[in-house]
């Protein structure tokens, strides 16, 4: 029998349609409904967790839509804002391109989620409850707010997370499958690429060039 296709440890016993591959009942467990998008009739999903990630998922809908993100009010727009969010992009694409587990756009947008949780709602967490990449964006966070909050008051700095995942849902799913952000990370952020032209890549590897970038 396979491996689980998150952890590669355990025996992989329950097919995970989102993720698309065989996973463990132990990642099974512990992430879905919280870094996995689930099908609601999913046969291992418990319907107090689902209904617990709607509610979630209605909570940040509601915040996500009252941070600018259009043509005329983009917050990205602010040189403050792009310069953390180059440097918090820039770490996640390093991650992606450097570790040996499997990262995707929901695992990336549950850590922005969580720090976004930790420094505007107080939000507690013990270091054994944090992934990888949570544990390198809070380390981040306390070496980087002091150069950051020269230019950003701390409800501004919260608010940039939220707009990471923003894009995050922008560029995410369909034909992008759940490494559309991530993959835009890897072709993008690199001075040799054009600034009015991006690299896409879709889930099958096949890559394309546009002229307008996704998050304008």
């Amino acid at each position: 029998m396979a491996k689980c296709g998150l952890c590669s440890q355990k025996k992989g016993k329950r097919f995970c349609a989102p993720l698309d591959k065989v996973i463990c009942p132990v990642c099974c467990a512990e992430n879905r409904a919280v870094k996995m998008d689930c099908n609601p009739d999913c046969r291992y999903l418990d319907g107090i967790a689902f209904q617990k990630k709607k509610e979630e998922e209605k909570k940040y809908a509601q915040l996500m839509n009252e941070v600018g993100h259009g043509q005329f009010d983009d917050i990205f727009q602010q040189p403050s804002v792009a310069e953390m969010a180059y440097d918090i992009e820039s770490l996640i694409r390093d991650i992606y391109i450097e570790s040996d587990f499997e990262l995707t756009d929901t695992l990336v947008r549950e850590a922005y989620k969580t720090i976004f949780e930790i420094h505007s709602e107080q939000k507690q967490m013990e270091p054994t409850q944090q992934d990888t990449v949570t544990r390198a964006l809070l380390d981040q966070y306390e070496a980087r707010s002091p150069i950051w909050g020269k230019g950003l008051d701390e409800m501004m700095i919260g608010e940039v997370y939220l707009r990471l995942m923003i894009s995050i849902k922008k560029m995410s799913g369909g034909r992008m499958g759940n490494k559309g952000y991530l993959n835009y990370l890897k072709n993008n952020l690199d001075a040799s690429v054009p600034e009015d032209k991006f690299v896409v890549e879709d889930k099958f590897g096949n890559k394309s060039i546009r002229e307008n970038p996704y998050n304008e």
